[in-house]
């Protein structure tokens, strides 16, 4: 890795010598957001222009997962001038060894270092394939490659496990609400009050289908129930990207060329009746060779289509669900305490599936409160799962950087929106929440931000995305002025 400048030198440099000497093995990060289409599609997969393009930009965003001296493998570098601000900050810095040709360089120095873990956003056929130069280097974990990665960790991806796992969370439910009707006083096994008012059932979960013939059934089963919108999701591929909502009367055709399309070769689409969403958030978790371990709770913005906008964090994050989450519910009156016993047996149940798995790394829960259309509000506990980094836990990691008692809005903002907000190109647009948002840092030994933003990437290279971190004493101005 060749030092550009005699700044660059003198950054890195700098940055070396605060974290090596700590004698810690590194981590190896890489950002790869297309393990799930790899695989749904396999090699023939290829992501379009925008997409490469929108990977590149974020690629520096496992960094803020590092610890000092871990590893961040990408294309490009960012710039000595943008990795300064983040230093001035407070946000350690650690390595970067920029790809060739996406790949690693047999002849990088990397190729003779040792390694603590290696920690790619997901794994998945394309983690495998970058880091498998490196898996003998690896001292602090004994997994081989199909250890990592196998049939039975590629299933947690799906969609289909995901609505599977909701339907065993409800059947332990009702469970539990049989043995409270009959203790007077109890508690039901997952919450200590009757959950048929506040919790989805059955008839919420996905329907899992791998033919034409099927998905015309599923739809017009849900129908049948009086739920007239209807959306079907790929089990597996991007995020936001593999669903189509059905709100005509009837199938249109290019609606049934793309319910022909999405069963090929026999993949599953999830069939599920479309629900009025009155606050998204998610569970940011990770297994542990032993444990399942709680990192934090982060609210969730996406936009119509259902494409991720923004995360959110209150300023006990780490310990407890949003209180905007109970505020939801006009009833019950003590939603709280149900909500996190629910959550905690939910905890419970997965901790079992990943072990059986043997998957170990970052884990999120999806979730959302719905508006039924008698105007009361429910919970579907599970949307999906994710065996992989997140948005969310990204956040969850930023917040540690934070002040106590701040709230924080993790933002990614589109050339498209920055335009809308009246800004040529993301440069200017870095410039203008600067001066308007100006870090404050405060504290002793070590300054954490109190508010402010910052951008997370490189304005000056963003091609089609920029990433943003806003910090406050409350919430109600950060949504107001990031949800958007």
């Amino acid at each position: 890795m060749e030092l550009r400048d005699s700044a660059e030198h003198v950054l890195f440099a700098t940055a070396l010598d605060e974290t090596q000497s700590k004698g810690r093995t590194p981590n190896v990060f890489v950002f790869n957001p297309f393990a799930e289409a790899y695989m749904a599609y396999g090699r023939s997969f290829t992501p379009v222009k925008h997409q490469t393009m929108l990977a590149n930009d974020l690629a520096n965003l496992p960094q803020f997962l590092c610890r000092p001296n871990d590893i961040v493998l990408l294309a490009k570098r960012p710039s000595v001038e943008f990795l300064s601000a983040l230093k001035q900050a407070g946000f350690p810095l650690p390595e970067f060894v920029e790809l060739r040709a996406g790949r690693i360089d047999p002849a990088s120095s990397l190729c003779q270092r040792k390694f603590g873990s290696l920690r790619p956003w997901a794994w998945g056929p394309d983690s495998l394939e970058l880091l498998e130069p490196i898996f003998g280097q690896v001292t602090g974990e004994a997994r081989t490659a199909s250890q990592r990665f196998n049939d039975g960790i590629a299933r947690l991806y799906s969609k289909a496990w995901s609505a599977d796992f909701l339907r065993t969370v409800l059947a332990c439910s009702r469970q539990g609400e049989e043995a409270h009707s009959r203790r007077v006083g109890g508690q039901s096994l997952l919450t200590s009050a009757p959950t048929n008012s506040w919790l989805c059932t059955e008839n919420e979960v996905g329907v899992v289908v791998d033919t034409f013939e099927g998905a015309l059934e599923a739809i017009a089963a849900i129908r049948r129930r009086g739920h007239h919108r209807v959306v079907a999701k790929e089990a597996r591929g991007l995020a936001g990207h593999n669903a189509i909502r059905f709100w005509e009367p009837e199938l249109l055709a290019t609606q049934r060329q793309w319910l022909t399309h999405a069963v090929q070769n026999g993949r599953q689409l999830v069939i599920e009746p479309w629900l009025e969403r009155e606050l998204d958030f998610s569970i940011q978790l990770e297994m542990e060779p032993r444990r399942l371990k709680l990192c934090g709770f982060t609210g969730l913005i996406n936009d119509q289509k259902g494409q991720f906008l923004a995360n959110w964090a209150a300023a006990n994050y780490d310990r407890r669900l949003p209180a905007a989450v109970a505020a939801v519910f006009r009833e019950p009156t003590d939603i709280s305490g149900p909500l996190q016993r629910l959550y905690a047996e939910i905890f419970s149940l997965l901790e079992a599936e990943l072990q059986r798995a043997g998957y170990v790394g970052p884990v999120s829960i999806d979730a959302f409160v719905y508006r039924t259309p008698q105007g009361g509000s429910r919970l579907k506990p599970v949307v999906e799962i994710n065996p992989r980094y997140t948005m969310g836990r990204l956040t969850v990691e930023l917040m540690k950087r934070t002040s106590p008692g701040s709230c924080g809005l993790f933002r990614l903002v589109s050339r498209a929106r920055a335009r809308a907000e009246g800004f040529a190109d993301f440069a200017s647009y870095a410039r203008s929440l600067s001066e308007r948002l100006p870090l404050r840092l405060e504290g002793d030994p070590v300054p954490k931000i109190r508010e402010g933003a910052l951008c997370l990437n490189d304005p000056a290279q963003t091609e089609v995305c920029l990433a943003t971190f806003q910090v406050g004493p409350t919430l109600n101005p950060l949504l107001g002025d990031g949800a958007h």
